[in-house]
């Protein structure tokens, strides 16, 4: 059974990669019932997942993926043709789905641009180990770094001058992580609220933001400055 703290710290996750992370496009007329979106999450990754190869064509053109996983199995125009449509338009690292009935496709799909082949089932662990050995490696998109602070979301740790500092609470190690990926530049409080409560209704006031800020300047000490700039929101520099 998942605790409350772990679906908290998953939904965190899902929300990050969603708005900071890489993308991975997963064109396959199955269902993700292998914790591929969970486990790419994780690692700062977010999966679209679509049915077809038309679908799959038009979230390519909307998202600009770093890698897309094609199986010959999709619906639509022929997955061969989906990858070459694909690859005359960018450099998308491409793996073509592997089960035993569709073999001779996936052969076609490598000649036509597909540069590695994993199986079905997916599993996160072999699909990522693909993935950071690609020419547009996802790996990165797991940690955000400016001067002495270092914030891995994969492992939910945070560095300063190498060292790690005890576990934040989730809401300020989403606040830290803010104000990393826009330093020095100024976050919003409307931007905080949504990193921090997403859409809810409920959102906090000000105040409960100016409260988590407080307690990360402690955690910070002199490692970070982070600021209120009047009327507009916090920024952080090192």
């Amino acid at each position: 059974m998942v605790s409350p703290r772990e679906q908290t710290v998953r939904s965190y996750l899902h929300r990050w990669a969603e708005t900071a992370g890489a993308q991975l496009l997963v064109v396959d007329p199955g269902t993700d019932d292998c914790g591929l979106s969970d486990g790419m999450a994780g690692r700062g990754v977010h999966v679209t997942w679509v049915p077809t190869t038309v679908e799959g064509l038009i979230a390519y053109g909307r998202l600009d993926p770093q890698a897309v996983v094609v199986s010959p199995a999709a619906p639509g125009v022929p997955a061969t043709e989906f990858v070459t449509a694909i690859r005359g338009h960018g450099s998308p690292y491409v793996v073509a789905a592997l089960e035993p009935q569709h073999a001779a496709d996936v052969g076609r799909m490598m000649l036509a641009g597909a540069s590695a082949v994993v199986e079905r089932p997916y599993s996160p662990d072999h699909l990522w180990q693909l993935l950071v050995h690609s020419s547009r490696s996802l790996e990165q998109h797991a940690r955000v770094s400016v001067g002495p602070i270092e914030l891995d979301a994969a492992a939910y740790r945070v560095r300063i001058d190498g060292e790690r500092i005890a576990d934040l609470p989730l809401k300020e190690f989403e606040l830290l992580r803010a104000l990393l990926l826009r330093a020095p530049g100024i976050v919003s409080d409307a931007e905080l609220r949504d990193a921090l409560w997403g859409s809810d209704e409920r959102r906090p006031s000000g105040s409960t933001i100016a409260m988590h800020v407080t307690r990360l300047r402690r955690r910070l000490g002199d490692a970070g400055d982070v600021r209120r700039i009047r009327g507009r929101g916090y920024s952080l520099s090192v």
